[in-house]
């Protein structure tokens, strides 16, 4: 599978919403190094986000 990431907003996933994922991306990282669990609601917010971007890339074909 190869994945290509466009790192511009479009109709289908917005400029705020790639803000946040990659703010979410950050935070998962440190926790990841400093081997902490991600706040729940975080990884919540950062799980929809992935689906939605995941969704947004099928629309765009």
């Amino acid at each position: 599978m190869i994945v290509v990431q466009r790192f511009r907003p479009d109709q289908f996933f917005s400029a705020a919403q790639q803000q946040r994922l990659q703010e979410l991306m950050h935070l998962w990282r440190e926790a990841r190094d400093t081997c902490q669990p991600l706040l729940p609601s975080d990884q919540e917010e950062l799980d929809s986000l992935i689906d939605a971007e995941l969704v947004a890339s099928g629309q765009r074909h």
